[in-house]
C-alpha cells in the first residue's frame, strides 16, 4: 500500500461507497442467456417483492419481455440497508435501502391438479371391464428339450418334464376354452429339441445316453402326441419350428457345413405334419423357416409373434434385434418375440417389442452348475395373446 493510500485509509471515517458505482460486482443489471436455454436476470434496484406478478414486472422493468408459457422464478435476493441512489441524471447521490434481485426465466412447468386427478376416483365405476373373446390365443412355447443328453436324470428326466409341463398346459388352455372362448393354439419349438452329435464339434457324443435316431424318434413321437392332443381340443393349431444349433445336421469340426435350416428340428417337425395331414387333421397348420434362415414370424389374434432360437444373438438380444429392424428383417418387426437357447425364463421390455425367454425342458446341465453352482427351473412358457397385447403369463 502506497503512503497516499495509507493516508486516504487513516483520514476516511468509515467504508464509503463510491458513488458512481451503480451495482457491486456481479448484481449489474442485464441477462445471462444460459446453455440450457434459460435467462438469469439480474434487475435494477427494487423495492421488496414478494410475489411472482411482481418478479415479473422486475424484469420486464428493464425492456424485456416474458414469452408467453415461460415462468419467472426468484433465484437470489441481497438486501443493501445503505445503498447510493440517485434518482435522476444529474441529481445528488444519497443512501436508501434497497433489495438486489436476480432471476431465472424459463418455460413453465405443467402441474397437475390433484383435486381434478382425484375425481377420477368417482369414476372408476363407469370403466368397463376388458371383455375377453375367441379372438384371443394361448401360446405354449416348448424349448430346449435337448432329448439323448446325460445330464441330471438323462432322457428319462426330459420326459418327465416335457409330460409333465404338457399335461398342465392342456389343462390351462381347456379352463381358458371354457372361462374365455379362447379356442385358438400357437406352439412354438425354438430348436435344441436333440442333443445332437454336431454341436460342440462332437465333444458331447460320450454324455449321449440315445442314439442320434433314437433322439430324433422320441423328439418325434412327443411331438406329434402333443400337438394331437391340441388338435383334438382346439378348434385352430399352428406349430411353429425354427433350427437350434444343438440339432444342426452337418458340421465339419466345430463349423457349420449346411444351409442354417438344416435341421433335425424342421425335419422332425415337418415329419409330424405329414402325418397329422395324412391322418386327415383340417385344424393345424405348420410354419418352418424359409430356405437358409433362422427365424420364423407369424401373425395371431392381431399381434405378431417372432421366433428365434437365441444362438446367433450371442447374449444381446436387445442389439440384435435392433440391428434386425434396421436391416428390415421379419424377426425385427415383432411384437413379442420369443426364443431358447439360454435354459432360464426371462421376460424384457424393449421399446414396443416384448423379449420372452422361455425356460429349458432338460435335466439340466452339469458343466453349469460346476461352473456356475446354480440351475435355473425347468418348465413350459405360456401365455395369451390378442388386441395388440400379451397377458397371463404361466410357467408350467
Amino acid at each position: 500500500m502506497s503512503f497516499a493510500e495509507k493516508l486516504n485509509d487513516l483520514r476516511s471515517p468509515g467504508n464509503q461507497p463510491d458513488p458512481k458505482k451503480s451495482a457491486p460486482s456481479g448484481w449489474e443489471p442485464g441477462i445471462k442467456y444460459e446453455p440450457n436455454g434459460e435467462w438469469t436476470v439480474t434487475t435494477t434496484p427494487q423495492p421488496s417483492l414478494s410475489d411472482p406478478e411482481s418478479w415479473k414486472a422486475a424484469v420486464e422493468s428493464l425492456g424485456i419481455e416474458v414469452p408467453e408459457g415461460w415462468s419467472v422464478r426468484l433465484v437470489e435476493a441481497r438486501y443493501d440497508p445503505a445503498a447510493w441512489h440517485r434518482d435522476e441524471p444529474g441529481e445528488d447521490a444519497y443512501t436508501k435501502a434497497i433489495w438486489r434481485y436476480k432471476f431465472s426465466v424459463h418455460p413453465s412447468v405443467n402441474i397437475a391438479n390433484v383435486d381434478e386427478l382425484l375425481l377420477f376416483l368417482d369414476k372408476r365405476k363407469d370403466i368397463k371391464p376388458l371383455v375377453q373373446t375367441k379372438d384371443d390365443t394361448y401360446v405354449v412355447t416348448i424349448s430346449d428339450m435337448q432329448w439323448g443328453k446325460v445330464d441330471g436324470g438323462g432322457s428319462q428326466e426330459i420326459l418327465e418334464n416335457l409330460m409333465t409341463s404338457h399335461v398342465k398346459s392342456l389343462e390351462r388352455f381347456k379352463k381358458l376354452r371354457k372361462d374365455e372362448k379362447i379356442d385358438k393354439v400357437l406352439i412354438l419349438l425354438p430348436g435344441d429339441c436333440i442333443e445332437g452329435t454336431q454341436s460342440g464339434g462332437g465333444m458331447r457324443l460320450s454324455r449321449l445316453d440315445l442314439t442320434l435316431t433314437e433322439m430324433l424318434r422320441l423328439y418325434r413321437r412327443t411331438t406329434l402326441a402333443i400337438v394331437q392332443d391340441y388338435c383334438n381340443t382346439a378348434s385352430s393349431v399352428t406349430v411353429v419350428v425354427v433350427p437350434g444349433n444343438h440339432d444342426e445336421a452337418i458340421r465339419t469340426g466345430n463349423s457349420l457345413n449346411t444351409t442354417y435350416d438344416d435341421s433335425h428340428a424342421v425335419e422332425g417337425a415337418s415329419i409330424v405334419a405329414d402325418t397329422l395331414d395324412a391322418a386327415g387333421y383340417k385344424n393345424v397348420h405348420f410354419i418352418f423357416p424359409q430356405k437358409d434362415e433362422l427365424t420364423c414370424v407369424v401373425e395371431t389374434s392381431g399381434v405378431t409373434v417372432g421366433l428365434v432360437h437365441g444362438h446367433q444373438t450371442r447374449g444381446k438380444m436387445q442389439n440384435y434385434l435392433a440391428n434386425q429392424a434396421l436391416g428390415r428383417q421379419s424377426i425385427g418387426t415383432a411384437d413379442i418375440v420369443v426364443s431358447g437357447h439360454y435354459h432360464h425364463f426371462h421376460a424384457q421390455q424393449l421399446g414396443p417389442t416384448c423379449w420372452l425367454q422361455a425356460p429349458a425342458l432338460d435335466g439340466g446341465s452339469t458343466w453349469f452348475r460346476h461352473s456356475n453352482g446354480v440351475e435355473a427351473p425347468k418348465g413350459m412358457l405360456t401365455f395369451v395373446v390378442g388386441g395388440g397385447y400379451w397377458r397371463g403369463l404361466e410357467i408350467l
